[in-house]
């Protein structure tokens, strides 16, 4: 029997010692931590300046309420699955877990594991209704598919109507399929008799290095070029600004984008774009924190937090600019 609690002793030692290297690994600082009330981990592998926004304002609105806020794996050359970070944060001990879900296999049973060690766990922007998960914060698919269908009516010409949503290789695909519908319902609804839609999805993978490049540029020279493109994230929209210049098709193609940098805002500003949307990225921040602090102080919290969807248009740019600039300077291809 000594043997056997002597081994199970090291093996559980062994797994602790394995958890706070791979935990320096990637980049927790424990000791930060320790000077604030709480400790919360967010978890995205974009690692795009949009996201960074978005983790910016989340990390102000945490540290207002007492918790200190760190990003699993940034600084890191490598890239960890969000299944993966959720495994360290458990190990660490945190209060609680900001996600960014990214399609991998076995996130559902982290989140459901994170529960059962009562870590609670917040998605934003892409929901897991089916995980463990406590709230989700994010837009509406029903809301966005209003949005694109409204713009999208603006846009169309008599006629059909090509229209290529973009997609990214860590959507759900029941989420799709409910923006999908809904942008076909609102078109639908408000079209005349003599504008007709053909919408079709295409896949970028935002794991893989220029794959929007690649990806829009062969939507852009196909056969069947969209007379509308809509993307889904700031990465797709800058590149598919460059695009437009590089193979002389603005005008031709209507870009509706998504998100706002100085890329996307001297688009705007000289019309090679009609309309880009953008995020209510301080509500996001502060519907977070609220999400983990009220359910860990009364294990009570809302299980959705709805952020508003606003359009920035050349017209209305220069209002955007005076009173919610992000402070960034373009975006790479994720």
């Amino acid at each position: 029997m000594a043997a056997v609690l002597s081994a199970a002793g090291m093996f559980l030692a062994g797994i602790y010692i394995y958890y706070q290297n791979r935990a320096q690994e990637l980049g927790f600082d424990n000791t930060a931590a320790m000077e604030y009330g709480r400790h919360y981990v967010f978890i995205s592998s974009d690692t795009s300046l949009m996201m960074q926004d978005i983790y910016d304002d989340i990390y102000e609105a945490c540290s207002r309420t007492g918790a200190y806020l760190e990003w699993c794996g940034a600084g890191t050359s490598q890239r960890y699955t969000a299944a993966e970070c959720i495994d360290i944060a458990i190990a660490m001990g945190a209060d609680g877990i900001i996600l960014y879900p990214d399609g991998s296999s076995g996130l559902e049973a982290s989140i459901g594991k994170a529960r059962d060690e009562g870590t609670p766990v917040v998605t934003i922007l892409r929901d897991l209704s089916d995980s463990a998960r406590i709230s989700y914060v994010g837009v509406s698919n029903y809301q966005m598919g209003e949005l694109y269908g409204g713009w999208l009516l603006s846009l169309m010409k008599d006629g059909t109507n090509r229209v290529c949503l973009l997609q990214d290789s860590g959507d759900y695909e029941n989420e799709i399929q409910l923006l999908f519908t809904q942008t076909v319902q609102a078109v639908h609804n408000g079209s005349s008799s003599d504008e007709k839609m053909d919408l079709v999805t295409r896949t970028v993978d935002s794991m893989v290095d220029f794959d929007a490049e690649e990806v829009i540029r062969d939507i852009l020279l196909g056969q069947e070029r969209p007379d509308i493109l809509i993307c889904r994230n700031s990465a797709q929209t800058e590149c598919a600004i460059q695009s437009l210049i590089d193979y002389n098709l603005v005008g031709e193609v209507q870009v509706i984008g998504y998100y706002v940098t100085d890329t996307i805002l001297s688009a705007l500003r000289q019309d090679l774009i009609p309309v880009t949307v953008m995020i209510d990225r301080k509500a996001l921040g502060e519907d977070c924190a609220q999400a983990l602090d009220e359910y860990l102080d009364s294990e009570r919290t809302s299980s959705y937090y709805n952020i508003t969807l606003d359009s920035i248009t050349p017209v209305t740019m220069d209002r955007f600019i005076e009173t919610d600039r992000p402070e960034d300077t373009g975006e790479e291809a994720a």
